[in-house]
């Protein structure tokens, strides 16, 4: 059986459903995580889901309860890392991306998995994609083709998209 870790972009996810929502998630509708990734897995042997996100001082009291709640959960991991402010006062999200390609190309060079799955559509994931296919590893994305890089859907060995109607579909998950 195929070992597989999943790479949770958070931030990108969010952004994700909530234009395929059209701005009901998360305020009105919840999504299941733990459920999306048993789909996701089907089959396979899930060694850990790295969930990385980051928070900061506009960020709700709800938000973070759902982060502890989901870092107590089987095989999650939850990464959180503080918001910046740049030189206008706007909040930024800092170290995500990074440390989400770092995790996915270490734990290839200690052959912890045999897949990666990368939710996210965002293109910085290339370089570290194709190191750990270097090393033999296939990469999945999953992500909506409204949010998707072209690049990033080009080097993926699999996507699989979140805005269709097939078992990935995200209304599947919300409740």
């Amino acid at each position: 059986m195929k070992r597989v870790i999943v790479f949770f972009d958070y931030s990108n996810f969010h952004q994700t459903l909530s234009a395929l929502t059209k701005g009901v998630f998360p305020d009105q509708k919840k999504f299941d995580f733990k459920g999306f990734v048993e789909t996701l897995t089907l089959g396979m042997d899930l060694i850990k889901v790295y969930f990385v996100c980051s928070t900061g001082p506009t960020s709700s009291p709800g938000q973070q309860r759902f982060f502890d709640w989901l870092d107590g959960q089987e095989y999650f991991y939850v990464k959180q890392f503080d918001r910046k402010s740049n030189n206008q006062g706007e909040q930024r999200e800092k170290q995500v991306d990074v440390y989400l390609a770092t995790q996915v190309v270490a734990l290839a060079y200690e052959n912890a998995y045999d897949i990666a799955i990368i939710v996210s559509g965002d293109e910085d994931y290339v370089p570290a994609i194709e190191i750990v296919q270097q090393k033999g590893k296939i990469v999945q994305v999953v992500s909506a083709l409204t949010i998707l890089s072209d690049v990033l859907r080009k080097k993926a060995d699999r996507v699989l998209l979140m805005d269709g109607h097939g078992e990935l579909y995200f209304d599947n998950f919300l409740s």
